[in-house]
């Protein structure tokens, strides 16, 4: 991805306001937050879905499939110093934390700053709401950290938006899940297009790697309806119907899965069909939301 100098003054977003279905969103600018001892260098660049490219190259096609409507970036200066802050506006808080999960790096350091962040060297990315922001830094020293922490907490108390990670997370079965490992996939869910999107996590459990996903419906008929298409895909015989089914997928083995209300859970990449049937057990004991 391409650092570019000369960026920013004042940063100005557009802060989409949830309306009833149809509605035209609000729009409010937000000044750029001060930053004690550091100055803000030229003026800001803004850059629309059609225009990403021109910053962030081949990387644009990954952040259009997380719906980007709009990136903003500035850079502020300190002698030898710089922070350059990207703020990437998503359709919604959703499609934010898609792109943000795609990024973060397995043990990252995670902040409590926004919905959630990460240090490493250098940089500081979090999200908040429909935002997400990528803060990088040059010549900051010993003082890195201190200072990416310093800008994304003045960038957090600007930016619109709940700071909270989607709550069917906390529905993931907690025993042998890795840490901050959960992410939202926005489309064509396990390669098949009738799927468009679904939450993954990590674990492992007894020497064995897998994964956990769950497929939310609009409504329990969409659920039926995706899990008919791909149980008709993978040539499986029975549904669909409410309940636990076992199948094997050509492209990802075995499988277990469970239809409940518009949720379908399932297991990826785990052999032990054991484990397999106590996830069913454990996906039916989770509330249907």
């Amino acid at each position: 991805m391409r650092r570019h100098s000369g960026l920013g003054a004042i940063l100005l977003c557009l802060i989409l306001w949830a309306g009833p279905p149809g509605a035209a969103h609000a729009a409010a600018p937000f000044a750029f937050p001060a930053v004690p001892g550091w100055n803000l260098a030229g003026q800001p660049q803004v850059f629309s879905p059609e225009t990403l490219y021109d910053y962030i190259d081949g990387a644009a096609d990954l952040y259009l499939k997380y719906e980007c409507e709009e990136l903003q970036v500035a850079e502020y200066r300190k002698d030898k110093a710089s922070v350059t802050a990207e703020v990437y506006r998503h359709r919604d808080a959703l499609h934010a934390f898609g792109i943000y999960s795609q990024e973060r790096l397995p043990g990252a350091d995670v902040q409590a700053i926004g919905s959630q962040g990460y240090y490493e060297s250098a940089v500081f990315n979090f999200i908040q709401g429909s935002f997400y922001v990528k803060l990088t830094s040059e010549n900051t020293g010993a003082e890195d950290r201190d200072t990416l922490q310093a800008f994304a907490r003045g960038l957090s108390q600007v930016l619109a938006g709940a700071s909270s990670l989607p709550g069917i997370l906390s529905a993931f079965p907690a025993e042998g899940k890795k840490q901050n490992s959960e992410k939202f996939i926005a489309k064509e869910f396990l390669g098949y297009a009738f799927l468009p999107s679904g939450f993954t996590a990590d674990y492992e459990r007894s020497g064995q790697k897998y994964q956990v996903f769950v497929i939310v419906g609009e409504t329990p008929e969409d659920a039926r309806s995706m899990l008919g298409q791909y149980l008709k895909q993978i040539r499986h015989g029975t549904g669909p119907a409410e309940g636990r089914y076992q199948v094997t997928d050509p492209y990802h083995g075995d499988m277990a899965l469970l239809w409940k209300g518009k949720y379908i859970w399932g297991t990826l990449k785990l052999g032990d069909p054991d484990l397999r049937a106590a996830y069913l057990t454990q996906f039916e004991a989770i509330p249907t939301r």
